[in-house]
């Protein structure tokens, strides 16, 4: 890997103070130069986290900061946009989810992206969760992984109430959080041969209510319940052969064995030190960068596609209820 690795922000929310924490501990990572829409907060920001250099645009920090790669921290609905600038300079490009709003406008940035060969990774930050790991290797220990519950209710009244979402971002939140935990589907379990779905639209404009069946190619059976409008939160229930694991919250995890004893699988440091999953998401990035052998866990744009077109798979048979 190199030395170090200079890295470019574009955006200062809540999210890069994440990554940044994360860029922080890591021996070869740094944060150099940053960009974002209001110049006095791009200021405080970088002061704040020592970044040394605030540009105005993405333009001039790309062709003054020399940079390794660039952070895209933006919010859902400017992603896109920021997306196809930042893709058409040939750096590496990490963009946080949702890389489009939409299926469509993913499919838009790999065009840009195959067109120019960059390297991309995406967001899904739970992929790197250490705890993850350890579940799958004891799902692995006993045998095959048989079945996957995921519950990924999403918690509506008061997306609504934040007043920081969009209506474009609120229409299309099954992309924009949802895949969340519709990627854990694809995560645990690979890749998918068939999804038979149904669901209800009581109050949201894409519907609010989801249950899908599905069966993934290496014969494993999952199962995604989702309702947007009750109390509830994100779950996730792995069973193998006389062994099942449970992650409740995502953050906690525990096995039980054929004797119904339990442990709890305890997360490495890494995700003690900084907010889970970003430290090692952070270090597979700069793998990238430095073409070694990135996790094979990483998302990619065209991994990110592929857990979108399977949300709208599960939200494809909508029905009207009011």
């Amino acid at each position: 890997m190199k030395k170090t690795i200079r890295l470019g922000f574009v955006g200062a929310g809540l999210i890069a103070t994440q990554h940044i924490a994360a860029i922080k501990v890591h021996p070869n990572a740094e944060a150099v130069a940053l960009t974002s829409r209001t110049r006095n907060t791009a200021d405080a920001f970088a002061a704040e986290h020592g970044i040394p250099a605030v540009y105005d645009t993405l333009e001039e920090m790309v062709k003054t900061a020399d940079l390794d790669g660039l952070m895209i921290m933006v919010s859902p609905e400017h992603m896109f946009t920021v997306g196809q600038e930042a893709l058409k300079y040939g750096l590496p490009v990490f963009m946080e989810k949702p890389a489009g709003l939409t299926p469509e406008q993913t499919r838009a940035l790999i065009a840009i992206a195959d067109d120019n060969n960059v390297p991309t990774m995406v967001g899904y930050n739970r992929r790197f969760y250490s705890i993850f790991h350890k579940g799958l290797e004891i799902i692995n220990d006993h045998g095959p992984l048989y079945g996957i519950l995921v519950e990924g209710h999403e918690r509506m009244g008061g997306i609504h109430a934040c007043g920081r979402f969009s209506e474009d971002a609120i229409k299309n939140w099954i992309y924009v959080n949802g895949t969340h935990t519709i990627d854990l589907l694809r995560f645990f379990g690979g890749e998918i041969s068939e999804v038979k779905s149904v669901g209800s639209r009581w109050n949201e404009p894409g519907g609010d209510q989801f249950s899908a069946a599905i069966e993934f190619k290496n014969g494993a059976i999952g199962t995604y319940v989702s309702n947007w409008l009750s109390p509830g939160g994100w779950r996730v229930v792995l069973y193998g052969k006389g062994v099942s694991v449970e992650y409740n919250p995502l953050e906690k995890g525990i096995w039980t064995n054929s004797k119904f004893e339990t442990r709890e699988i305890l997360p490495a440091k890494e995700d003690l030190d900084v907010k889970p999953g970003f430290y090692n998401q952070m270090d597979c990035f700069c793998r990238l960068i430095s073409n070694e052998e990135a996790s094979p866990f990483k998302q990619d744009l065209h991994g990110a596609l592929r857990t979108m077109d399977l949300a709208a798979a599960i939200a494809a048979n909508v029905k009207d209820r009011k």
